[in-house]
């Protein structure tokens, strides 16, 4: 059986720390009674110095604390809310740890927070949710609010999924008591407004200079054999910082294990400084930079904006282009794969650990689908993102990567590597033979009624499945119609009259295509199901534009999940299906008859993915599924939409 290996290395005076290596495994022959689908989740434990993170702030036990102390003080209170009541938001502690090694271990904005404002940590009650309309879906978490000693909220920022340190100090700062001294000149103003949240360095520290210029480089152009690098400062804390530097651009280049050594020696240099304690939080796997979140990329102007003209941190509109999304998309892809290929940033583990690894290759497949894409579109990048296309191949292909037993995740490893390798065979880049086995694969796993399953058997993961074997026989792959025709019918049985699909099905042998289903909750899985009945011929061009139509006309349900990392009370709409439906909706487009219709509903979808971009020009949906996932399907949706304009337009 495939699983996550989970190893412990001591140190010698820090501490135990749990290493996610994500490394798989499986036995040639395992005994039958092994052959078990195990929904256990096996999550990172913290070591001791992980443990304090962001212990550095001087976090006030409660808010009526923090509120009495603004008021004779002056000072503004800084509430950080990293739940609220009454929330199903799964892995409330995972999406703390990000913020406790993020921003509230960067040393200028902890000295920010204990100087200029009166910092509380604590999750609001019922009375205190309710007074400041804290309420699920309405804000989502983390965020923080800031409240003035008058007990009015000054600013409220909320949906934090990207974490680039400047951007969030010039933000916060903006609500200080003391507002920063004017630097003298435009070039001191420079240097004080730039790359300056994380380090205590200074501003022309060599060290500092070469980590601005590697994290603006791809990857394959970063070297880390410069002599600022080999000479090492004796200081504890800046030698410290210059290694936590060096093992971020380590870990950029896909050397993980190597940067998980360097941030132990960064570690053991000063042991009691805040960023030891998130070096030691990135070493064990749970750090927002290993998942993704923290970048260290340079913003536009425009950007630093974000949290006042846009929600949480999502760019301001119109930021980003789309040459510069799918420059800035595709930079950050690269640097977050890993040696053998793979992106494995995801925790997605609904159906238990064991299903890690066919998470894995799902979002390495999709990945690799939107670097195929971005090839085409950055010309000047293709040498660095064909390398990364062959290890990524590499790793779907090799079938120890997969987990056989897994009977929740693996429709998804089995649909998005076949469309990936049949991709590239497309392109010359594969062999058929290869592309014929995913098949293969694909159709194995299908349910004695004709459904395929997603942790439980479904419409819209049925969808999946068909779309991908007819991509496969597009491209003269072997398919098996007779599995097509039972992945059809149970297709057409789920439909209901008035072209809705249910969220499950299986309960009993009912026929819904007499029935009325709910248009505004199965609006977003509908392109995806009417496209696949589309392609097998089993639907027509009016039942196709309907889908889409309903789709984009109940947008607004699905937006209210964006982010939210678990599915909303009403509709059952949930964060990690964001971007899914965004992308079926924008395949299903490319595929209308009607010209003008294809090209209105192309431009409208498009307004909606351009309205997406992170405050660094990434995707992100939740973050369990993580903003690799999110980014990649995020570049799928919008060269679909390129494609379809394109097409349609002089």
């Amino acid at each position: 059986m495939a699983l996550i290996a989970l190893s412990l290395a001591a140190a010698s005076d820090w501490g135990v720390v749990a290493v996610v290596d994500a490394q798989q495994t499986r036995p040639e022959s395992p005994p039958a009674a092994e052959l078990k689908n195990s929904t256990q989740k096996l999550r990172v434990q913290p070591s001791r110095i992980a443990q304090r993170i962001g212990t550095a702030v001087r976090w006030r036990e409660t808010l009526d604390e923090a509120l009495a102390e603004s008021a004779e003080s002056g000072k503004p209170v800084f509430w950080y809310v990293n739940t609220v009541p009454q929330t199903f938001t799964d892995r409330k502690i995972e999406i703390d740890r990000y913020m406790l090694a993020g921003p509230f271990s960067w040393p200028k904005i902890v000295s920010l927070l204990n100087d200029q404002f009166i910092p509380v940590r604590q999750t609001p009650d019922a009375d205190s949710a309710a007074r400041f309309d804290l309420q699920p879906y309405k804000f989502v978490e983390p965020g923080f609010l800031i409240v003035g000693s008058d007990g009015q909220v000054q600013g409220r920022v909320d949906h934090l999924t990207t974490l680039q340190p400047d951007w969030l100090l010039h933000l916060i700062r903006g609500w200080a008591s003391s507002p920063a001294p004017a630097a003298a000149t435009p070039a001191a103003a420079e240097a004080t407004e730039s790359w300056e949240a994380i380090w205590d360095l200074p501003a022309d520290a060599a060290a500092l200079i070469a980590f601005r210029r590697g994290m603006a480089t791809w990857p394959a152009d970063l070297s880390l054999e410069d002599e600022v690098w080999q000479r090492l400062p004796t200081e504890p804390a800046t030698r410290l910082q210059v290694l936590l530097m060096r093992g971020m651009l380590e870990y950029y280049q896909g050397r993980h294990e190597v940067a998980r050594e360097t941030w132990r020696a960064a570690i053991e240099s000063a042991p009691e400084h805040p960023l030891a304690w998130k070096a030691a939080a990135e070493r064990e796997g749970f750090g927002p930079f290993v998942r993704g979140f923290e970048t260290h990329r340079e913003l536009p102007p425009a950007a630093r904006t974000a949290g006042r003209q846009s929600v949480g941190s999502a760019a301001p509109s119109d930021c980003y282009a789309d040459q510069a999304i799918w420059e800035r998309s595709a930079q950050f892809l690269l640097g977050m794969q890993r040696s053998d290929g793979a992106w494995v940033d995801s925790d997605y583990d609904f159906g238990g650990t064991d299903s890690l690894p066919n998470v894995y290759v799902a979002v390495t497949s999709l990945v690799g689908l939107s670097l195929l894409q971005a090839k085409d579109r950055l010309p000047d990048r293709a040498a660095d993102i064909d390398a990364a296309l062959d290890r990524a191949a590499a790793f779907v292909r090799d079938p120890k990567n997969i987990n056989l037993i897994d009977r929740d995740e693996i429709l998804w490893a089995h649909a998005y590597r076949l469309r990936f390798l049949a991709e590239r065979f497309r392109r010359g880049q594969e062999e058929l033979a290869t592309v014929n086995q995913a098949v293969q694969s694909l159709e194995s796993v299908q349910g004695t009624r004709g459904s395929w399953y997603h942790e439980y058997s479904n419409s819209f993961v049925t969808a999946t499945a068909l779309v991908a074997l007819a991509r496969a026989k597009e491209v003269g792959a072997s398919v098996d119609l007779q599995v097509v025709e039972r992945g059809l019918q149970s297709l057409l049985r789920d439909r209901f009259a008035n072209g809705a699909f249910p969220y499950s099905n299986g309960r009993g042998n009912r026929d819904n295509r007499q029935a009325e289903g709910n248009i505004p909750a199965s609006a977003g899985r509908m392109p995806i199901c009417e496209l696949a009945l589309w392609l097998w011929q089993q639907s027509d061009d009016p039942r196709l534009q309907f889908a889409v139509e309903q789709s984009l006309l109940h947008h607004d349900k699905l937006q209210v999940a964006y982010k939210y990392d678990n599915h909303t009370s009403t509709l059952s709409y949930g964060g990690f299906f964001f971007w899914y439906d965004m992308e079926s909706r924008a395949e299903a487009i490319g595929h209308l008859t009607d010209v003008a219709w294809r090209e209105a509903a192309a431009k409208q979808h498009r307004q909606l993915v351009l309205g997406l971009p992170e405050v660094d020009g990434c995707f992100v949906d939740s973050h369990e599924l993580g903003r690799c996932y999110g980014t990649a399907m995020g570049l799928l949706s919008l060269g679909s939409l390129q494609d379809v304009l394109s097409d349609t337009t002089p």
